[in-house]
C-alpha cells in the first residue's frame, strides 16, 4: 500500500537555540541551519562576546578574527543589566517568540536554564546538545548528585543531539531512551583545513630522509591538556631521525614547558609558535605530519579533526571524546589511540609513525576522508533532522 506524502508545513519550525556565547566552530553551522527551508532558528546568547573574552586556559584575552555574528538571527539580553534582569528579559523574549522547539547547548549556563524552565513550563519540546561524556568522570559525590539531577532533566526532555560515541553513551546512561538520542556533529571548519592541505609544502610520500618530519600540538598550555606529556614523549624519540616538535598555543604552563625542553636537551628540536588566531591555523596545520592530542580530559577534541582535515596522522589519548565505534578516530584505521597519561605508549606510537611512511600516509589519507563528514553542513543537517523529527513526534501533522 502506498503511504501518502506528509503535507508541507504552513510555516517553518520556529526553533530557539540557547548558547552561552558565540563560537568560531558553531557560527558557520548556524548560518547553514538558517538556510534549511523547514527551520527558522533564532539563537539566544547570554554573552554575545562581541569584543572577545578572557580565556584562562590561554592566559589572555581572545578575540577570534572570524565572523561570529552575521548570517543568522540572534538575540542577547542587554549588556550591563543585572543577572536577574537579564534572565527576566530572556524569559519574556521566549514568551513573545513562542518557539515550537528548544535546543539547549548544555544545561549549566544561565541562558540554557532559562530555556529549560520555559520549555518545562510551556511543554515545548526540548532537546539537549553538547559534548559531555562519562568515560573520564571521577566517581565523587558531586558527580553522583549531578547524575541524579541530569536524570531528572533528561526524563522531561524530548531528546538530545549527540556529538560522538561517548556523548551518546552519556545521554543513554542518564536515562534518555536510545531512540531519542539523535546523531549529530560538533563541527570543525574542515573544508578550510582540507583546502590548506592541497598547498602542503611537502607531499606525504616524500622520503623522511629529505626533511624533518613535524610533530604537532595545538591548544592551551594547561595540565588537563597533557602538553607536558608531548615533551616527555619527545625526549624518548630517537635523536638520529630528522624530526621537530611544534607547540602552537600558550598558557600558564609555558615556563615549565620551556624549562622541560631545556632539561631534556630538546632546545634544537622544539619550536614554540605561540597563540595563533583562527585564520592562521589551517596553514600551520598543513605543515604537521603527526598531530598529538594528549589530553587528560577532553569532551571532544576539534583540533584533532582539523589536523586530520589538513592531512596529518593523529595520535589521541583515550581521554578524548572523538574515538569509539563509529566515531571519527578508529584505532589504526583513521588514527591512533593510546592510554591517557602513558608517556611511553605515546612515544612508541610516534616512533612507529616516524619510521613507517606507509602507515603514516595510510592513516593520514583515511583520517582526512573521515574528517570531511564533521563540518558545518553536517551540523546543520543533523540538527535540522533532530528538530523536525521531534516536532513530528509531538503530534505535528504538518
Amino acid at each position: 500500500m502506498t503511504v501518502p506524502a506528509r503535507p508541507a508545513r504552513a510555516h517553518p519550525v520556529r526553533a530557539a537555540v540557547l548558547i552561552d556565547h558565540p563560537s568560531q566552530h558553531i557560527a558557520p553551522g548556524l548560518r547553514l541551519l538558517t538556510e534549511q527551508i523547514e527551520i527558522r532558528p533564532r539563537v539566544y546568547y547570554w554573552n554575545p562576546a562581541t569584543r572577545g573574552v578572557y580565556d584562562r586556559g590561554f592566559g589572555r584575552h581572545v578575540s577570534w578574527n572570524v565572523d561570529l555574528h552575521s548570517g543568522y538571527d540572534w538575540w542577547t539580553p542587554r549588556a550591563g543589566a543585572s543577572a536577574v534582569r537579564r534572565r527576566t528579559a530572556a524569559w519574556r523574549k521566549l514568551c513573545r517568540d513562542r518557539p515550537e522547539v528548544v535546543l539547549a547547548f548544555g544545561w549549566a549556563s544561565p541562558i540554557a536554564r532559562v530555556g529549560i524552565t520555559y520549555a518545562t513550563a510551556t511543554r515545548t519540546p526540548l532537546l539537549y546538545y553538547g559534548d559531555t561524556n562519562g568515560h573520564v568522570q571521577p566517581a565523587t559525590w558531586r558527580h553522583r548528585v549531578r547524575g541524579l539531577v541530569l536524570r531528572q532533566l533528561f526524563r522531561r526532555a524530548a531528546g538530545a543531539v549527540s556529538t560522538g560515541t561517548f556523548n551518546r553513551d552519556f545521554y543513554v546512561a542518564h536515562g534518555l531512551p536510545p531512540e531519542l538520542v539523535y546523531p549529530g556533529v560538533l563541527p570543525a571548519d574542515v573544508m578550510q583545513f582540507h583546502s590548506a592541505a592541497t598547498l602542503r609544502r611537502y607531499p606525504h610520500d616524500q622520503e623522511a630522509s629529505t626533511r624533518a618530519l613535524v610533530i604537532g600540538f595545538a591548544g592551551k598550555f594547561t595540565p588537563v591538556k597533557g602538553v607536558l606529556d608531548v615533551v616527555d614523549a619527545a625526549a624518548l624519540l630517537p635523536r638520529d631521525r630528522s624530526w621537530e616538535l611544534r607547540l602552537i598555543g600558550d598558557g600558564p604552563l609555558r615556563p615549565q614547558l620551556e624549562s622541560a625542553v631545556a632539561q631534556r636537551g630538546l632546545t634544537e628540536r622544539v619550536r614554540f609558535l605561540g597563540f595563533r588566531n583562527a585564520d592562521e591555523l589551517p596553514a600551520l596545520m598543513s605543515e604537521i605530519d603527526i598531530m598529538v592530542m594528549p589530553s587528560r580530559k577532553e569532551p571532544r577534541g576539534l583540533v584533532a579533526i582539523e589536523a586530520m582535515a589538513a592531512g596529518a596522522a593523529v595520535v589521541v589519548s583515550s581521554a578524548t571524546g572523538l574515538w569509539g565505534p563509529g566515531d571519527v578516530v578508529q584505532h589504526r584505521r583513521t588514527g591512533v589511540v593510546y592510554p591517557a597519561g602513558d608517556v611511553e605508549a605515546l612515544a612508541t606510537h610516534i616512533r612507529e609513525l616516524l619510521g613507517d611512511p606507509s602507515l603514516r600516509t595510510r592513516l593520514a589519507a583515511a583520517g582526512q576522508a573521515r574528517s570531511l563528514s564533521f563540518g558545518p553542513g553536517d551540523f546543520a543537517s543533523t540538527v535540522s533532522d533532530a528538530l523536525l523529527t521531534t516536532i513530528r513526534g509531538n503530534g505535528d501533522g504538518g
